[in-house]
């Protein structure tokens, strides 16, 4: 049966929608329980999977939602109006979905973009055991995104000092810096941790578990964020040129993965990334099998007048966290500013976001399948 809305109002509820549509439709489920955190509740966290198709499929699509917590909820939309209008039914033959609900259940929970421990999951899937990757700047910037009070002094001095920086290092180098992930600063802005997180752990153990038979991956990993209305930004993190980017751009067109597109609707050119889970999926199946797809972001949040507005989202969540507490005075605001950057209750961004991900869906599917005949062919 169809539901109405498929946008839920909590993780609960997103969580017991997914099970109950992945059970009727016949997937074979599993629940992996987050040990090191509750919800605000007190509620168990889980991450979710749910098994389409053949159970020896060849040829796999896995997709995941909630990999930064609070965006999750477009993707868990996503994820249960495919099950709940036949997605499961007309799966190609030899074809199988593995859907990854609540990738980073502590923040879909709460409400926040990382994990119980501030951590980026896409900045986390790293050999800790090796050297971390510098990002100097960011030392400098620090201050700025982390005032003791989110107030029009914090906005002006970030202002101020972030100009000053601009100035001498240019405006993508700072907004580099910012975004693509340090490891020095717990309480900052994408921190990607001092060791594995439980989720990154956990998707290693499924990869290897439940995807062993599997000899083509296709990856489709939801966000949201950038601003926009529910449009798609397809991120493809395989080298250009190469197969596997390729072969993306053969389900979802090679306009859409475009380099100056995908900047265009970015905002920016893209920062540099390193830990990210894209690579992490490619690294944990091996040489021996191939992966292609990309992170594809739901356009969500209003324009912004500047550079302190574009940062605000990041500089509340820290400040909960690190400054005022979950239980502040202002936390319920806070939170509502949040889940409205990243989960917008407006009506064309949730009919948008339906429409684009049944597209997308279809596309990696149907690609999949002739992806499966041209390498049984060769």
């Amino acid at each position: 049966m169809t539901s109405p809305d498929p946008f839920s109002a909590s993780y609960t509820e997103a969580r017991d929608r997914f099970l109950a549509a992945a059970t009727s439709s016949g997937a074979w489920v599993k629940s992996h329980t987050n040990p090191h955190a509750k919800g605000p509740n007190g509620e168990v966290l889980t991450m979710e999977t749910a098994w389409f198709g053949p159970d020896d499929a060849g040829t796999v699509l896995l997709n995941s939602c909630g990999v930064h917590g609070a965006e999750g909820y477009a993707g868990s939309a996503a994820q249960l109006h495919w099950m709940e209008n036949d997605g499961p039914g007309s799966l190609p033959p030899h074809v199988g979905v593995m859907l990854l609900h609540a990738v980073n259940p502590f923040g879909f929970a709460w409400g926040l973009r990382g994990t119980e421990n501030n951590v980026d999951l896409n900045r986390n899937w790293l050999d800790f055991d090796q050297p971390l990757p510098e990002n100097a700047l960011y030392d400098k910037v620090h201050p700025l995104l982390c005032p003791k009070r989110v107030d029009d002094k914090a906005v002006s001095r970030l202002l101020r000092e972030g100009a000053q920086l601009i100035s001498k290092h240019g405006q993508w180098a700072l907004e580099d810096a910012i975004s693509r992930g340090q490891y020095t600063h717990p309480d900052g802005f994408h921190f990607g941790g001092h060791q594995q997180e439980w989720s990154i752990q956990t998707l290693q153990k499924i990869i290897t578990e439940d995807l062993k038979s599997a000899k083509q991956v296709g990856f489709m990993d939801w966000h949201t964020g950038p601003v926009g209305d529910g449009d798609l930004i397809f991120l493809c993190f395989s080298p250009p040129r190469s197969p596997a980017f390729q072969q993306a751009e053969r389900w979802w067109g090679r306009a859409a993965l475009a380099k100056d597109h995908v900047d265009a609707l970015w905002g920016s050119k893209r920062p540099s990334r390193r830990g990210i889970i894209f690579w992490g999926v490619e690294q944990a199946l091996g040489p021996d099998r191939t992966c292609a797809g990309a992170v594809i972001e739901f356009r969500s949040s209003l324009p912004k007048m500047n550079a302190a507005d574009a940062l605000r989202i990041s500089m509340l969540e820290r400040w909960l966290r690190f400054e005022g507490g979950l239980d502040a005075p202002e936390a319920q605001t806070y939170l509502a500013e949040i889940r409205e950057d990243y989960a917008p209750t407006r009506a064309s961004f949730r009919t948008n976001v339906i429409n684009n991900s049944t597209r997308a869906y279809a596309q990696a599917i149907s690609g999949l399948a002739s992806w499966q005949y041209a390498d049984a062919a060769d």
